[in-house]
């Protein structure tokens, strides 16, 4: 009975008062609908990366973040039909701070998160570039959650460009990102509104069928 009365405090179980009895409570739901959305959100994304290819032709991409070790992997991936596209490495931990799969994520992490990311001082894959400025980065976070996606150019692969947007989970939390990566001689700058759009919009229904809860307006955790 007193495992039962700390359980209650937790939402985990709801006591019947009138018939004097316990049920599951909507912690506990919370908690199943959080694990299982961690696990299915590969099989729930790929109909709609798919659906992505089908509108633009170019390799859609899902990216999920691991806090544990504040780095990102390709979890799943739908190619282009183009003969020139890039091989990525699936699920191998990466940089979350470079390229429009990463900054996606880092612009709705916690403050605090991204200034641990900052100081790990990691230079872009593609280029060897060094971070910019603390201010500057938060400038361009702010960018990217206004805009609700982001575009990078050669910052994960040199003369890659790559268009994400975010995706949440059942907890509100940034679970990943999803989007395209193409070859830059195949982009127009009239083609990246397009293509960030089309990202956007996708990201989203990802978010919904994990679910997230719904967001008039896409805003950086707290």
């Amino acid at each position: 009975h007193r495992f039962l009365e700390l359980l209650g405090r937790d939402g985990i179980v709801e006591q019947n008062a009138a018939r004097k009895q316990y049920r599951v409570g909507h912690d506990l739901f919370r908690i199943a609908a959080l694990v299982q959305s961690k696990n299915n959100v590969r099989t729930m994304a790929l109909p709609l990366m798919r659906d992505v290819v089908n509108v633009c032709d170019e390799t859609c991409v899902l990216s999920l973040y691991m806090p544990s070790e504040r780095k990102i992997f390709f979890a799943e991936k739908v190619d282009s039909s183009m003969l020139l596209r890039y091989q990525l490495n699936m699920n191998t931990p990466m940089s979350v701070f470079w390229g429009a799969s990463g900054r996606a994520i880092l612009a709705f992490l916690d403050k605090r998160e991204v200034d641990r990311i900052y100081e790990m001082k990691e230079t872009a894959p593609g280029s060897g570039k060094l971070p910019p400025t603390r201010g500057a980065i938060e400038r361009e976070l702010a960018a990217i959650r206004l805009r609700g996606y982001d575009i990078t150019y050669g910052q994960k692969v040199a003369g890659a460009v790559g268009i994400c947007a975010p995706v949440f989970g059942v907890d509100g939390k940034i679970l990943g990102s999803l989007g395209v990566t193409l070859p830059e001689t195949r982009v127009s700058a009239k083609d990246c509104p397009r293509l960030g759009e089309l990202v956007r919009a996708t990201a989203e229904k990802l978010s919904a069928a994990v679910g997230a809860p719904r967001r008039d307006r896409i805003k950086a955790s707290a």
